[in-house]
């Protein structure tokens, strides 16, 4: 359902931007015309979960509401891709993890992205949270994707010793362990903040003996980490994010 409503929205959105049409559809029209009506009541508890989760998590589709023909609506605007450099683009990386994506920065890259940034690294272990949604992610080395994503992602920072993806966590948790505090800045500013796979990701540190405690099998990890080798090529593309308050949770 999530792809459908997406899809009929990119579609849709496009035609109307080629003919000098605002890009956005009712929320309503979108429903109606993927629920037919004999099955609308049967289907209607699954469409209220998928646009839940659209207006939540995808950062290209923009809930508003509108005067149509003199009655209020909401809507949902389609934000389109722009392949022409801007200032106020960040950059994507398109890496080949199951189709996941870095899309940016939620806000800019000379923004404070929190007021409750530390100022240092407190422990070289760190909580990342929306990395993903367990109920949706498909295939069995689905965990692989979101490790080697974040693998790629810090690619120039040496010393990730430990990634534990907690596939069973309704938060999207991933679990990571460094050589030192300070590599665990350095992912810590990589990651927090930045879209991935349109779900805004948000990380903490995490005490080195709880760490441990959880996952023994870290305190004895001193080898550096490296991608498998499936996500070894990488593309490069710009996509426009929009800017949202980020929230630490």
């Amino acid at each position: 359902m999530i792809e459908k409503i997406i899809d009929t929205l990119k579609s849709e959105c496009e035609a109307m931007s080629r003919h000098d049409e605002e890009p956005y559809l009712a929320v309503q029209h979108v429903r109606d015309k993927l629920l037919q009506p004999s099955k609308r009541k049967q289907l209607l508890p699954i469409w209220k979960k998928a646009a839940k989760f659209i207006e939540e998590n995808e950062s290209r589709i923009r809930h508003e509401t509108r005067m149509i023909e003199g009655e209020e609506f909401d809507v949902w605007r389609w934000l389109p891709v722009c392949c022409t450099s801007s200032p106020h683009m960040t950059q994507s990386l398109n890496l080949n993890n199951g189709g996941k994506i870095w899309q940016g920065q939620a806000f800019g890259e000379h923004d404070d992205i929190s007021n409750n940034t530390p100022p240092y690294s407190p422990t070289p272990c760190l909580k990342v949270r929306n990395m993903f949604k367990a109920d949706v992610e498909e295939g069995d080395d689905w965990d692989v994707h979101i490790e080697d994503a974040i693998l790629e992602k810090c690619k120039n920072i040496n010393g990730i010793l430990h990634i534990h993806v907690d596939k069973s966590s309704k938060e999207g948790c991933v679990y990571i362990k460094c050589d030192n505090c300070e590599t665990a800045g350095h992912v810590y500013r990589s990651l927090h903040g930045w879209w991935f796979d349109r779900r805004l990701v948000t990380v903490k540190y995490l005490r080195l003996d709880m760490y441990h405690d959880r996952f023994p099998s870290s305190r004895v990890a001193v080898k550096a980490m490296k991608p498998s080798s499936h996500s070894r090529t990488h593309s490069v593309c710009q996509q426009p994010i929009q800017r949202y308050s980020l929230q630490m949770t």
